[in-house]
C-alpha cells in the first residue's frame, strides 16, 4: 500500500464508517435482519461494584468476532479487547501496549521486538502520563509523574481483557491523569472448575517463552475457594544488537465465597526483568549509517555502547484484597485494599551517542557512567457503595493513596568499576547552598512522598427504560512532599511540599435507540497534577503552578447486529495550563535556573470509528480509523527575563494526525486465520511541525494462523510481514529544526515470527 493510499485511507476511514451506520439506519430491512440475528445481552463494563471479570457474553456473529468493539452501555468512546482477541492477534510475548494497538487513535511500538523493551503508547495524541492505566480498577504508575513501564508489571499472560476508554469516564473512574482517558487492564478469569494450560513459544532472535496456568476449582477444605496460578518466563536476544532481555512473572488470584452475597478476592503478582539497554537509548544517524537500523549495543569494552555497561534490572510487586457483597438487598459494598512497588537498578554510560564533551574527571580512555536507583512503594484503598433505587443507582466512594519514593544517581567509572568523583556545585542563587561538597560522586539523593484522596459520587438515573443520564462529582486533593539531601539538578538540600486541589464535574447519557443500537454523549472535566520535576530546582515555587486541566465533549453511537457491528464518535477536548520550562536569563534573580510555568495548551478534536462485517458464516472483515487533530494553543509571555512565544495551530509533538487498521478473519472448522494492517499517520518529533523532524506514516502487517487439535492448539505468526523498517520516533538533541549529532532515531523491528504450542487440560 503506497503512502498516498495509506493517508487517503486514514482520512476517509472514520467518515466511511459513519456513513455505513447512517446507511444501516436508513434501510429498515437490513437493520431488522441484523437485529434479529443478534443477541446483544452484555454484562455492563462497570469498573466498580460487583464486577469480577470484564466479559462480553451472549453476542454472536460480527459482534463476537470483532477484534475490538464497544458496549451498547458505553457512555464514552471505548474499545473492548477480549482474551480471544489477545490470543489471536497479539504476540505471545507482548505487553499491554501491543494489546491496545488495534484500537482507533492508538500508536506506539517497542523497537526491540514485542515485549522485549518498554514501549510508550499514545492515545489521541496524549502521551503516556497524560492518561491513566489501571489493573482490575486500581490506577498504577510512577511516582515522579503517572507514566508507566510496560514490561515491569503485567505481561500478556497476566491479561484477561483490556478496555481503552477514550475519555475521563464517570466520577468513579480513578487515576491522577483523568483528562486523557484510561487503559483498563483486567486479570485472567478464575474458573469454576479444575483446568489449565501449558504453552511454549519460540521465535525470531532466539526468543523463547513458557507459560503455565492452573485453575484449582473450588476447594471444600477452604470454604469453596477457587484459585488461579499463572507462571511465565521469557528470554530473547532481541532485535537490537546485543540487547538481550529476560523476565519472569508469578501471578496468584483466589476467590473465596463467604456467604451467598459476600466474597473475598486476593491477588498478588511478582515480576522480574533484566534488559541490556542504554538508559537513554536510540541510535544516532551516524551510528545507523555505520552499523544499521538495529544498532544499540556492542561487545567492545572501550566503547560506551558495550553491553556490559548498559544493564537495567527491575522487580515489581502488585497485590490487593477485595471484599465484595450486599449490605442490604439494595445496598452493595466493594472495598479494595492494595499496594504495589517498583525497584529499578540501572547501570548506564553518561553518553551512548559519542557526541558529548569528554569527561576530564576520570582517566583518559575510561568510560564515564552512573548507577541509578529508583524505588517506590504505593499503598491505597478504594471504597465503593452502590444504592439501588427504583429510578436508578447512586454510586459513591473514596479513593485514598500514599506513596514513598527513594531515588539516587551516583557517578561511576565504568572501565575501572570505581566511583567517579566528578560532581561539583553549579552556580547557585544568593542564599542557596550546595550540599555536594567541593567534589562528589553523588548527582542526587532524593526522597519524596504523595498523599491523595478523591471522594466521588455518580447518580445513574434511569429517566426511562431507554435513557440513562449520569451526573457525577469528584473532589481531587493531592499533596506532594520532597525531602532531598542532594536535590536533582541543583545539588542543594531541599525540603518542600505542594498541594493541589480541584473539583471535577461529569455528565454522561446513554440512549437505547433500539435493542441493539445506542447513542451516547459525555461532558467531563479532567485534571493532571504537576510532575515531581517542578520541585527539582533551586528555588521552587509550587504556589505559582497550576495543574493541567481539560474539558471534554463527546458524542457517539454503537450498533451490534448479526451481520455487522459498528461504533463511531466525534470529540472535542480543550487542554490548558500546559507545563513549560526555560533557563533564567543572565542578570535576572533566576539566572541559570530552570523555571517552570504554565502557558498555552492544546485543542484535541477528531472522529473515530470501527466496524466488523460478517461476509460468510466463518469469514469477517474489520476496519477502524481515526482523524486526530492535536494542535497547540498560542501564547506569549516573559519568564525570568526570557521571552517565550508559542505558535498556535500546529500539531503537538508526538501526536499522529490519523490512524487506520484493517483486516480479515477466517475461521474454517478448527482453523483461525487473521491478516491485519495497522497504519500510524504522520507526526512530528519536535514542537512546531519542524520539517527536519517530521515522521512519515508507517504500517505494520501481521499474519496469524491457528489450528486446534482437541486439547492442543498450534499457532504460527509473522509480524511486520512486509518487513517495513520506517522511523517511528525521534528524540531531538535540542529544540528547533536543526538536525544535531546527538539526535536519536527509532525504527520498526524487522520481520519476525513466533511458533506457539499449547496444551489445555
Amino acid at each position: 500500500m503506497s503512502s498516498i493510499m495509506r493517508a487517503t485511507a486514514g482520512r476517509v476511514c472514520a467518515a466511511s464508517v459513519l456513513a455505513l451506520t447512517a446507511g444501516l439506519v436508513a434501510h429498515p430491512a437490513l437493520a431488522a435482519e441484523a437485529a434479529a440475528a443478534a443477541t446483544p445481552t452484555e454484562e455492563k463494563a462497570d469498573y466498580g461494584v460487583r464486577v469480577e471479570e470484564l466479559t462480553v457474553v451472549g453476542v454472536t456473529g460480527a459482534a463476537a468476532a470483532a477484534p475490538v468493539k464497544a458496549s451498547l452501555e458505553a457512555t464514552e468512546p471505548q474499545a473492548i479487547v477480549t482474551r480471544e482477541t489477545i490470543d489471536q492477534f497479539v504476540p505471545q510475548t507482548a505487553d499491554y501496549t501491543e494489546v491496545v494497538l488495534l484500537a482507533p487513535s492508538m500508536s506506539g511500538m517497542s523497537q526491540n521486538g514485542p515485549g522485549f523493551y518498554e514501549a510508550k503508547t499514545t492515545l489521541r495524541g496524549f502521551s503516556d502520563g497524560q492518561y491513566n492505566v489501571t489493573y482490575d480498577g486500581i490506577p498504577f504508575g510512577d511516582t515522579n509523574d503517572p507514566t508507566h513501564h510496560s514490561t515491569s508489571f503485567f505481561p500478556a499472560a497476566t491479561i484477561g481483557a483490556v478496555v481503552v476508554d477514550r475519555g475521563p469516564g464517570t466520577a468513579g473512574q480513578l487515576g491522577q491523569a483523568s483528562f486523557g482517558g484510561s487503559i483498563n487492564i483486567f486479570s485472567p478469569e478464575v474458573a469454576e472448575a479444575f483446568g489449565g494450560s501449558a504453552a511454549l513459544t519460540y521465535g525470531s532472535w532466539n526468543s523463547a517463552q513458557a507459560v503455565v496456568k492452573v485453575n484449582t476449582g473450588p476447594s471444600d477444605l477452604l470454604h469453596g475457594t477457587r484459585a488461579l496460578v499463572d507462571v511465565s518466563a521469557l528470554r530473547t536476544d532481541g532485535y537490537l544488537t546485543y540487547s538481550a532481555a529476560q523476565g519472569a512473572n508469578l501471578l496468584v488470584r483466589t476467590v473465596t465465597p463467604i456467604t451467598d452475597s459476600w466474597s473475598v478476592t486476593l491477588f498478588d503478582t511478582y515480576n522480574y526483568t533484566r534488559v541490556f539497554q542504554d538508559d537513554n537509548n536510540g541510535a544516532t544517524l551516524a551510528q545507523v549509517a555505520k552499523f544499521g537500523k538495529n544498532f544499540a549495543l556492542n561487545n567492545d569494552p572501550t566503547s560506551p555502547s558495550f553491553t556490559g555497561y548498559n544493564t537495567v534490572k527491575k522487580h515489581t510487586n502488585f497485590g490487593y484484597a477485595r471484599l465484595n457483597g450486599d449490605i442490604t438487598s439494595s445496598l452493595h459494598l466493594e472495598n479494595t485494599l492494595y499496594s504495589y512497588y517498583y525497584s529499578n537498578h540501572t547501570l548506564s554510560p553518561q553518553d551512548v551517542t559519542g557526541t558529548a564533551a569528554v569527561d576530564k574527571a576520570i582517566p583518559a580512555g575510561d568510560i564515564p557512567g552512573y548507577f541509578k536507583l529508583n524505588y517506590y512503594h504505593v499503598y491505597g484503598d478504594i471504597a465503593r457503595l452502590t444504592q439501588d433505587l427504583p429510578f436508578g443507582e447512586l454510586k459513591a466512594g473514596l479513593w485514598w493513596e500514599t506513596s514513598k519514593t527513594k531515588r539516587a544517581r551516583l557517578d561511576f567509572d565504568l572501565t575501572a568499576r570505581t566511583l567517579d568523583f566528578k560532581e561539583t556545585c553549579p552556580k547557585l542563587q544568593p542564599g542557596v547552598i550546595c550540599n555536594r561538597g567541593a567534589a562528589s560522586f553523588i548527582n542526587y539523593i532524593q526522597g519524596s512522598t504523595w498523599d491523595q484522596y478523591e471522594p466521588f459520587v455518580d447518580f445513574e438515573w434511569k429517566v426511562t427504560s431507554d435513557l440513562t443520564v449520569t451526573p457525577g462529582l469528584k473532589y481531587v486533593h493531592f499533596e506532594r512532599n520532597l525531602n532531598s539531601p542532594i536535590n536533582q539538578g541543583s545539588g542543594t538540600q531541599l525540603i518542600d511540599s505542594a498541594t493541589w486541589t480541584k473539583t471535577l464535574y461529569f455528565l454522561t447519557a446513554n440512549y437505547r435507540i433500539r435493542e441493539n443500537w445506542s447513542a451516547y454523549a459525555q461532558y467531563a472535566t479532567g485534571f493532571l497534577t504537576p510532575p515531581l520535576s517542578t520541585l527539582q530546582v533551586q528555588i521552587p515555587d509550587p504556589s505559582a503552578e497550576k495543574p493541567q486541566e481539560s474539558t471534554n465533549y463527546q458524542i457517539g453511537t454503537v450498533f451490534h447486529g448479526g451481520l455487522i457491528t459498528v461504533d463511531a464518535d466525534v470529540y472535542y477536548i480543550e487542554f490548558k495550563n500546559k507545563f513549560q520550562s526555560v533557563t533564567g536569563a543572565v542578570g535576572t534573580p533566576q539566572a541559570g535556573e530552570t523555571v517552570f510555568f504554565n502557558l498555552g495548551g492544546a485543542v484535541y478534536k477528531g472522529a473515530e470509528a470501527e466496524a466488523t462485517v460478517q461476509m460468510q458464516d466463518n469469514a469477517f472483515v474489520f476496519v477502524n480509523g481515526s482523524v486526530n487533530s492535536a494542535k497547540a494553543k498560542g501564547g506569549a509571555t516573559t519568564i525570568a527575563g526570557v521571552p517565550v512565544v508559542i505558535t498556535g495551530g500546529l500539531q503537538i509533538a508526538g501526536a499522529p494526525k490519523w490512524t487506520a487498521a484493517a483486516g480479515v478473519i477466517w475461521k474454517p472448522g478448527d482453523w483461525s486465520i487473521s491478516l491485519t494492517d495497522k497504519v500510524v499517520g504522520e507526526q512530528w518529533a519536535n514542537e512546531g511541525q519542524p520539517s527536519n523532524f517530521k515522521i512519515g506514516s508507517y504500517s505494520n502487517v501481521d499474519l496469524t494462523v491457528v489450528r486446534n487439535f482437541g486439547r492442543w492448539r498450534a499457532e504460527a505468526a509473522i509480524y511486520n510481514l512486509l518487513d517495513s523498517q520506517k522511523i517511528t520516533k525521534i528524540t531531538p538533541g535540542s529544540k528547533g529544526n536543526v538536525i544535531g549529532p546527538g539526535d536519536q532515531y527509532y525504527f520498526q523491528p524487522e520481520r519476525s515470527a513466533q511458533l506457539t504450542l499449547r496444551l489445555n487440560f
